[in-house]
This record gives structure tokens, sequence and C-alpha cells, in this order.
């Protein structure tokens, strides 16, 4: 059923789990190695002592000289009591050692998944590989490594404790050992089958569970909660979740059935082969050809031989199982960013001069043959506030994906001074950038923490914070807050405030104004502020920035006539470029759209 290179694939995972284990707990890691041996070699002595303690039983029962021989049976039973009570001792210890270096791995590999997950190229998270990979990784568990270490060091012990039993049994009669395989491998060969088949089954049924989870999400979360209860979504969100859970249940089930009658029908053949043994060995006493205590011991070692058996199986199994399931967390912790840093980074001008240029810049996502922008040339130079306008989809918000190195271009090149941006340092280049995106964050925080996050480099009660919220507006309302500043944006974790989306857009506004930039993009900056908030921003919006260079797209060409120079994007393509008063001048795309949007503002004549 299994082959044989399957069957010793877990042992290649070590090569991956010491170093883990090392890492993250040295010290536990040698005290429950330790431990785990001396309860191993405690085991082991108080079984040969208690084979030792047969031997002189039936020596003594043999002799005439009964009373001379208690001594030593004394003495034997305190030498196994002992050691017995050593190994309870050593089996606790190293227990508790076990737990305590569970928990700091566990600790280790959670920082190494968030350290993958805060480093992956954004093109993984905006697939399904990610999520897909990630649920898998959380599936493994951060618990596994320590696992595999456990259970191979018990599957060390037990090793050792059956063999001992067998050379025992085969002091009785060879012919025996036969049952003990019967009773020992059919259990385990059957065992790692359904254990690859059950990981298959989980492994395909990713998705499945995901969606479950998302259905799950939607219907407790309070993100769509007026929604579902307006639309009345709940019994047919209700009803999917159901199907699906069910669906994947019956699956599982069938699994679980089947595994059930294989094993049931497995033990009963080991049951069958122990009484046929001990009706075996039961004649062969009464023939006087073995002692009443070989039969004793028999059934004494026999019934240990057997627990011992069930133990190796299950850690075999657990071994095999654990080794499918740290594959997929080492899936996900072995993903590397394609955009990473240049061999040797050149340092980012501390005051740029010729600004930022594409030059015949071409994109489209991975996985994709479709062009998103094509031959861009578009050029932002320091002090300059530029304004890119067209329809939905027409590649804006993936040009700023590019502009802040959140993806590279297929074709073309985008400089900082004339020279390739990826010959910059990543973080360093990145921080070129203030930037608010269309879907900006609501971070379940404080005010204070929000504005901070724009530049977590900052300390928290730094003024800049107070600042950043003045030029977006946002300080009149802050300061009405309950706790000012100190407010809880969310009623998750506390008794906070919520406050409306208008109100959210200006935080976030905030949160772009708080890093001292060289420039500042904003992606549809106001498109849930009121036309009065929106006027007061623009009004003076080159000395709110500082007269920094700036990106602005918005759909409100109101907003973007007092840009320096406007881009017309559509379908990936510049048709137009120009100032306002020069694109009105042409006739074309960008008149056409700002003669709509007046048109309603304009005074019918009577």
């Amino acid at each position: 059923m299994i082959q044989s290179d399957k069957i010793l694939a877990p042992l290649h995972t070590l090569r991956r789990i010491l170093p883990l284990l090392w890492q993250s707990s040295r010290k536990w890691t040698v005290l429950s190695t330790l431990l785990m041996a001396l309860e191993v070699a405690f085991g082991l002595t108080a079984l040969y002592l208690l084979k030792q303690l047969v031997d002189v039983v039936t020596e003594l029962l043999g002799s005439d000289e009964v009373a001379d021989g208690l001594g030593p049976v004394l003495w034997y039973v305190a030498l196994t009591g002992g050691c017995t009570l050593a190994f309870m001792a050593s089996r606790a210890l190293s227990n508790l050692s076990r737990e305590a270096q569970g928990l700091l791995v566990a600790d280790h590999i959670d920082r190494e998944i968030h350290a993958r997950a805060v480093r992956a190229d954004l093109a993984f998270y905006e697939s399904p590989l990610y999520f897909d990979t990630l649920q898998r990784a959380r599936q493994a568990g951060n618990q596994r490594p320590v696992q595999v270490v456990g259970n191979l060091m018990m599957l060390v012990k037990n090793s050792l404790m059956l063999a001992a039993i067998v050379v025992l049994i085969i002091t009785i009669n060879w012919l025996l050992l036969p049952v003990l395989l019967i009773a020992i491998v059919p259990a385990l060969l059957v065992r790692l089958h359904f254990t690859r088949h059950f990981f298959d089954w989980q492994r395909h049924r990713t998705q499945l569970e995901r969606r479950a989870s998302y259905l799950d999400w939607l219907m407790t979360s309070d993100i769509h909660a007026k929604e579902l209860r307006l639309n009345q979504l709940g019994d047919y969100l209700r009803e999917s979740y159901a199907d699906l859970r069910a669906l994947i249940r019956r699956e599982r089930m069938r699994i679980t059935q089947r595994r059930t009658r294989v094993e049931l029908g497995v033990a009963s053949i080991a049951t069958i082969a122990f009484f046929s043994a001990l009706a075996y060995l039961a004649w062969q006493t009464a023939e006087g050809r073995n002692s009443v205590g070989d039969l004793v011991l028999f059934l004494l070692i026999f019934q240990r031989a057997q627990s011992m058996g069930q133990e190796l199986v299950q850690q075999v199994t657990k071994l095999y199982e654990d080794h499918l399931y740290i594959g997929l967390l080492f899936e996900f912790l072995d993903i590397r960013p394609a955009i990473a840093e240049p061999e040797h980074p050149l340092p980012v001008p501390a005051q740029s001069r010729e600004g930022i240029r594409f030059e015949q810049v071409g994109f489209h996502y991975p996985g994709t043959n479709k062009s998103v922008l094509c031959n861009i040339d578009l050029s932002i130079r320091p002090g300059q506030i530029i304004a890119l306008v067209g329809a939905n989809g027409s590649g804006k918000t993936s040009l700023i994906k590019l502009l802040s190195r959140l993806y590279d271009p297929t074709s073309g090149q985008i400089t900082l001074d004339g020279v390739d941006i990826r010959e910059y340092d990543l973080e360093e280049y990145r921080r070129v950038f203030s930037v608010i995106f269309q879907d900006y964050g609501h971070y379940a925080t404080t005010v204070r923490d929000n504005i901070r996050f724009g530049d977590i480099r900052q300390p928290a009660d730094t003024p800049s914070i107070e600042e950043a919220a003045v030029k977006a507006g946002a300080d009149s309302f802050i300061q009405g807050l309950v706790h000012g500043y100190d407010t809880s944006l969310t009623r998750m974790f506390d008794d906070g405030q919520e406050i409306s989306i208008g109100q959210w857009q200006k935080i976030a506004l905030a949160r772009a104004f708080m890093h001292r930039s060289s420039v500042i993009i904003l992606d549809e900056p106001t498109s849930a502020l009121d036309p009065g908030a929106e006027f007061e921003l623009f009004e003076n919006f080159r000395e709110r920035i500082d007269h920094r260079a700036a990106l602005i797209i918005s759909h409100r060409l109101s907003t973007v006539r007092m840009a320096d120079y406007i881009y017309v994007l559509d379908q990936g393509v510049i048709r137009e470029a120009g100032t306002h008063d020069e694109l009105i001048k042409r006739q074309g795309t960008y008149c056409e759209l700002f003669n709509q949007q007046a048109h309603h503002y304009r005074e019918v004549e009577s």
C-alpha cells in the first residue's frame, strides 16, 4: 500500500525541523532530549529487573530453601520499584520540558509565518494561492515540529522496549513471534494508508473549507451586518454554509467508515492469532513441554507487547502524518518575494533633483497575459502636482502599485533621478512615498495609532500626529470624540466609538500626511468627503503638503484642475496629457468628461 520511500520520508523532514527546534529553544531541546533518554533507560531497566525477579522467584519455587531466597527477591522488588519511580519522575519531567519547548517552538513558527506574510509580494496576496497556502500552513499547526521529535523519541523508546519483549518471547518459544508480527504490521500499514488518504482529501478540500469559513465570517462579522439584515440574506447564507459543511462531513465520514471497517478486520485477525497462540502454549504446557511460569510470563509480556505495538503503530502513523502536514508548513515558509533587494543597493537621494519618470512602461499581472498598462511615459518632478484621470479599470491604481514598487514593470523602466528604482534599497525607496489607496485601512485601534501607522518610526507621543490631523481636516471631529486622540475606533475589543466613512477618510488622509515623504500619492482621496470638506482640502493643497510632489487620482475633475499637469489614462494607455487649460482647448476626452460633470453645476437659463 505504501512505498518504502514514502515510509522513510519522515526521516528526511528532520533535517529541516531540528534547526527550527534549536533556534527557538536550545535549552529545552537539550533538556527534553536528556529526560527522554533517561525515561527510556529507566523503562528498559525496570523491564529487565522484572524479568530477573520472575527468574529468581521461579528458581526459588523450585528449591527447598524458600526462606533463604527471600532476601534476593526483596532486593529485586526494591530495585524494580525504585527504577519504576525514577521512570515515572523522568517521564513527568520529560512531558513538562516538551510542553515548554512546544510553546517556544509554536511562537517561533508564528513569527516565521508572519515574517513570510508581511514580506510576500503583493501578487501573492492577490491570488487564491496565497489563501490556500496560508490555510494549509495553519492546518499544519505550529506544534508539528515538536510533535515530530517527540513522536520519534517515543518511537525509539517503544522500539527498544518492544525489542526487549521480543527477546523474552524467544526464551519461551520463537514460534510465537509471527503472532506478534500479525498483531502489529497489518495495523501499521492500514494506518499509514488512511493517513495519506485523509491528508490528500484535506489538501484538495482547502478551498471548500475556506469558502465555508468565509460564509461563517459573513454571518458573524459586523462589516456586512446591515446589508445582511436589510436584504434578508441570513437564511440563504446559513443554508449555503450548512450545505458546504454537510458535503465536507459526508466525505470525511466515508473515509472514516472505510478505515473503521478495515481496522476492525485487522484487529479481528490479530485477536484470533493471539488466542490461537495461547491455545497452542496451553497445550504445550499441559503436555509438560513448557512450565506454568512460561504461560504466565507469555500472558504478561504479550499483553504489554501488544500495547507497545499499538503505541508503535500510533507513533509511526503520527510521524508520517506530521511529515505530511509539515510539508505544507514549509511550503509557506519557503515563499520568497520576487521583488527583493538588489545585491548592492544604492542609497536613495535625500532630495530628488530630476524626480520620477516612467519610460515606456508596460505591465500585466502575474499569471495573466492581458496588458494593464502599455508604453506609459510619465514624469513627476520635485514639487509638482500631477493628476491622473480615467474610467474605472483604466489602470490608474496599477500605475500606483508600480510607482511604489509593489510590482515591477514587465517592460520598460521607472527611474528616480535617472536611476532604475530596482537599484535602490526596497524599504528606503518605498519611504519616498506617502500613499492613501482607495481601499485604505480601518485599523481596530486608537485614533493616534491609526494616524501614526503612516510613519511607525515616529514615537507614540509625537506632535506630528496632531499636525497631520489638522492638515487632513480631521482634528475638529477628533477633539469631539470621547477620549480625543486616544479613542478606540472599534467596538471589537472594548467600548470604542464608531465614526462615519467620511471621517475615516480624513483619518486616512492624516496617515498619508504623517510621513514626511518626498511624494504624496492620493487615490480618490475625497470620495467620501462632502463638497465643503473637499473644497477646504484643495483650496490651499500645495501648502498643506509643504510644496512636496503629489500624484492625485480622482474622478472629480473639479479636484484635479488645480494640478500642474494632467494625464488621461484609458485602457492602460495615456491618451492625453497637459495642463487643464491645454486639455480643455484640445476638446478631447478630458474636455468631454469635464463638461459632463460641469453640466450639473451650471445655471440653466430660463
